[in-house]
């Protein structure tokens, strides 16, 4: 479900929607600045088919939940990244008054960021000053987005708001190197390390790797590889001189036919339809 379907016709006032096409870098679909809004209520978790960055600004405060286990008060200048494959709810609570600007944004590419930082497991911290990150949301939001060029600008300006935000995220001293040095093994293709490797680089048996890295990211390890690797396989497939059969062997799937079951499962499209002409807009 998305977030269009959770804005009533009286908030849609704040909302930009973008109508440019898709590019291998991602693509910005739609944001706004909400003010007296409820944000997504707190009757059910909620689950949304993309990203969004949510800057809570002026005097906004509330509560953010998700499915995790996160369950904490939200104010002014904090950041909120919601993911599309984790159940969550946001809004203000009993006397709070809730102002959010956000941005909603999917493709392959925004996936790579889970090796650098990007974490389910810290979904909310804060970023300052603020006046200067409402200003660089609002200068996305206002941006024509049109042509490819712009949408590839869009794109870029979301990725550069990620990097930076990531920078400025505290340190977290609930998790280990061993954590960060694990995703990034398992976001290589062919020649990768198998997953007990990965666990005795770690300096942990199997086991222990894989139910503490699922208690870590909400996900199993060999899940984690999965759909990094068919993320790499959805910005390849933009190469038109790459075949199936390549990509699968440098992802390493076993073939082709496996390759394209695994990606019809994870984006419920075939490897085929990714593949767009110039100018095309179809999935990302």
């Amino acid at each position: 479900m998305y977030f269009l379907a959770m804005i009533s016709h009286e908030e849609l006032a704040g909302i930009v929607s973008f109508s440019g096409p898709s590019t291998p870098i991602g693509r910005v679909r739609f944001g706004g600045h909400l003010q007296g809004v409820g944000g997504t209520g707190f009757s059910h978790f909620r689950t949304y088919g993309m990203y969004a960055l949510v800057l809570l600004a002026g005097r906004g405060a509330g509560r953010f939940r998700d499915q995790r286990g996160n369950d904490r008060r939200v104010g002014a200048g904090d950041l909120i990244v919601v993911f599309p494959d984790v159940p969550h709810q946001y809004g203000p609570e009993a006397g709070d008054v809730w102002e959010e600007i956000f941005i909603a944004f999917d493709g392959a590419a925004f996936e790579g960021w889970r090796a650098h930082g990007l974490d389910p497991a810290l979904p909310v911290w804060p970023v300052e000053p603020l006046e200067g990150w409402a200003r660089r949301f609002s200068a996305i939001l206002t941006q024509p987005v049109t042509t490819r060029p712009e949408a590839c600008a869009a794109a870029g300006a979301v990725h550069l708001l990620i990097a930076e935000a990531l920078a400025a995220r505290p340190p977290d001293t609930s998790t280990h190197d061993w954590l960060d040095a694990a995703r990034q093994a398992l976001s290589r293709g062919a020649g990768a390390p198998t997953l007990p490797e990965i666990a005795t680089r770690a300096g942990l048996g199997y086991e222990t790797f894989r139910k503490t890295f699922k208690a870590a990211t909400g996900e199993s390890p060999a899940r984690y590889r999965r759909r990094m690797r068919l993320a790499q396989a959805m910005l390849m497939l933009q190469r038109a001189d790459l075949s199936l059969e390549m990509i699968a062997r440098a992802l390493d799937f076993c073939d082709a036919f496996h390759l394209s079951k695994a990606f019809k499962a994870q984006y419920g499209h075939s490897p085929a339809a990714a593949r767009q002409p110039a100018g095309g807009t179809g999935p990302v």
